[in-house]
């Protein structure tokens, strides 16, 4: 078998903003394999292949087909000893969550210690591609904080749990950790990563904004806590006295049942003996009966049949079919407070819908009983309840147009500012930025942080791709001041990609207007110096010079100037400037092949020494 050792391990979970694939882990690997012997050797050779195994996922919903790396290698002392650049990985269709990469090896040299990766490009099903950068190096996502180490008490731990069970849509949704933002992603309490752009966890489906305002509102856990216990309280006492009524009903029920048997063997003993006397008695109460019946009819109209229908009606309300009952009541007219009842059967079967969720149906209902009771409180409520519903589903443009006319009631101005900071985020994300910055207008202290952060990192996300005047505008809305060093990290890092590309002026304008940050002014040597090299390689010696001057003490370029001043002199001469030459040449006497051809070279002899021009140095020995 193989002896596999690794010898380094990247940290789990890197990524860097924007890029739609999650770097999982990664590992250098020394692997000893034996070999076959060859005929003259005894026994089994043994050898040692050193290789890289990366390990993606995918975070986006579009399939990955193909991903595009450089892989950066170092050895024990952190040089770079090697660079595989474009390395594909062919994917065979990989959809949202899922892995890929682990199998595949990338040979590297037995020296290599550590490593680095860029992600390049990913390539998606259909025409879709994401580009980075070479240098785009990743992060690792910070360890995720356990909800348990968070919420001391257990059982506020216990409620938001249940709570959060609420949110998710699917039985997957199980609170494990708090809820949090990484630059452009958002850690669901389930575990599951989720960019920035899915309102609703990939896993268990419950939305962000909701559990992080729960973790956060410790009050509210609080009061859902209570509700809960009481609830169960509640519950309790209801099955403790269900189970008392129960036996309750069960005794009177013996006892009716042996109160009827007595009453039966009474009843019968009582009907034999009146049906001894029934023939005698029939005759003498048949008129007063007569009598007796024509007073019960009377009395059955005008009281007991009404009442009936009265009680049918009454019970027909507390069963909750309201229609029924109004038609019922409607019947009664005058008869007790029938016409009384008519508005009640209206505003509870309102108040029914509004606890279901029907809210237009609800207002509709309570206008109906505009005077009665609290309708025109309701009717607020309804409203009010309509409003979140529709901004909880995030069509926050309709839920602004309702809770505006709704600002002093409850908590819709905090839900007003929430539905201008969602949609300036989302215009900040489209590119609209008239929108985005009406939006952030509306909004103040942390939200607006918020959306400051959005600018300054949509501004270096065009500013990255090359567009500057459009990165500009998202610039000039940060004001944030510890944002600034962002964007001058931005700036800094395009100046080294030019650099890198050659492109020496612009670079040198990047770095001359951040000043004293970081580095810039060894940046600048260095341009002067690559200038320098590309000029004095065209043969401009003269260009080169002053390169090479204004690349002050970086590394050997004073000994380049005296260099290259000597091959400017030799161009002179060959070019058959030969005075020009020779003031040239004359100051670097010093330097011996500049000393050489001054005192070799018969041209001198003729146009400098002979005439008087100069003085021969070699008359100054």
């Amino acid at each position: 078998m193989p002896d596999f050792e690794p010898l380094f391990e990247l940290k789990d979970n890197l990524y860097k903003e924007t890029c739609p694939i999650l770097l999982q882990s990664g590992a250098l690997v020394q692997e000893t394999v034996e070999v076959e012997a060859s005929d003259e050797a005894q026994s089994a050779e043994q050898t040692t292949r050193t290789y890289v195994r990366l390990t993606f996922r995918n975070l986006d919903t579009r399939a990955v087909t193909a991903v595009f790396i450089d892989l950066h290698v170092f050895d024990k002392a952190n040089h770079e000893t090697e660079v595989v650049r474009d390395r594909r990985y062919l994917v065979p269709v990989v959809g949202r969550d899922e892995i890929f990469g682990e199998e595949e090896e990338i040979p590297v040299g037995n020296t290599a210690h550590s490593f680095s990766v860029a992600i390049k490009k990913v390539e998606f099903e259909g025409e879709d591609v994401w580009t980075g950068s070479a240098s785009l190096l990743f992060e690792y996502i910070p360890a995720r904080q356990p909800l348990s180490g968070a919420i001391e008490d257990e059982k506020l731990l216990a409620q938001y749990g249940r709570d959060f069970r609420e949110m998710a849509e699917n039985d997957r949704g199980e609170a494990q950790f708090v809820p949090e933002e990484y630059k452009d992603l958002w850690l669901c309490a389930c575990g599951e990563v989720n960019r920035a752009d899915e309102e609703k966890c990939f896993v268990c489906g419950a939305a962000y904004a909701p559990q992080r305002e729960l973790f956060d509102d410790s009050e509210k856990l609080a009061e859902n806590l209570e509700a809960y216990e009481k609830a169960e309280a509640e519950k309790a006492e209801q099955a403790r006295l269900a189970a008392e009524r129960k036996a309750a009903e069960e005794k009177a029920a013996a006892e009716e049942a042996a109160r009827k048997a007595a009453e039966e063997k009474a009843a019968a003993e009582e009907r034999a003996r009146k049906k001894r006397l029934h023939r005698r008695i029939f005759l003498s109460i048949s008129i007063p009966l007569l009598v007796l019946i024509a007073i019960f009819v009377v009395v059955l109209i005008t009281y007991i049949i009404p009442q009936r229908k009265y009680d049918a009606a009454a019970a027909l309300l507390e069963a909750g079919q309201y229609d029924e009952a109004v038609a019922a009541f409607a019947e009664l007219e005058d008869y007790s407070d029938s016409a009384d009842r008519i508005p009640e059967a209206k505003y509870r079967k309102a108040a029914d819908l509004l606890e279901d969720g029907k809210y237009d149906e609800a207002i509709a209902a309570f206008e109906e009983v505009l005077d009665y009771g609290d309708s025109p409180d309701q009717i607020t409520e309804a409203q009010y309840r309509k409003a979140v519903k529709v901004f909880d589903s995030g069509a926050y443009e309709d839920a602004l147009g309702q809770l505006e006319k709704l600002a002093d009631y409850k908590e819709a101005a905090e839900k007003i500012e929430l539905c201008y900071f969602n949609l300036g985020m989302k215009a900040i994300e489209a590119d609209n930025l008239k929108k985005a910055t009406a939006d952030y207008q509306h909004v103040s202290g942390e939200l607006a942080a918020q959306m400051q952060e959005a600018f300054c990192d949509k501004g270096i996300a065009f500013y990255t791709e090359g567009d500057e005047a459009h990165a500009l505008e998202y610039f000039e809305l940060v004001t944030e001041k510890s944002l600034l060093p962002k964007i001058d990290a931005a700036y800094y890092e395009q100046g080294l990609k030019l650099v890198e590309e050659k492109a020496y002026d612009e670079a040198m304008e990047i770095f001359t207007k951040l000043g004293e940050y970081e580095d810039c002014a060894v940046q600048i040597q260095k341009i002067h110096y690559l200038k320098a090299q590309a000029f004095y390689k065209d043969a401009k010696y003269e260009q080169a010079i002053e390169e090479y001057k204004a690349a002050g003490d970086y590394e050997n370029a004073s000994k380049k100037i005296t260099e290259t001043t000597y091959r400017l002199g030799v161009q002179q001469l060959n070019n058959g400037e030969v005075v020009k030459a020779y003031e040239t040449l004359y100051p670097i006497r010093s330097y011996n092949d500049a000393y050489m051809l001054l005192v070799t070279n018969s041209k001198f002899y003729i146009y400098v020494y002979d005439v008087g021009v100069g003085p021969n140095p070699l008359d100054e020995d």
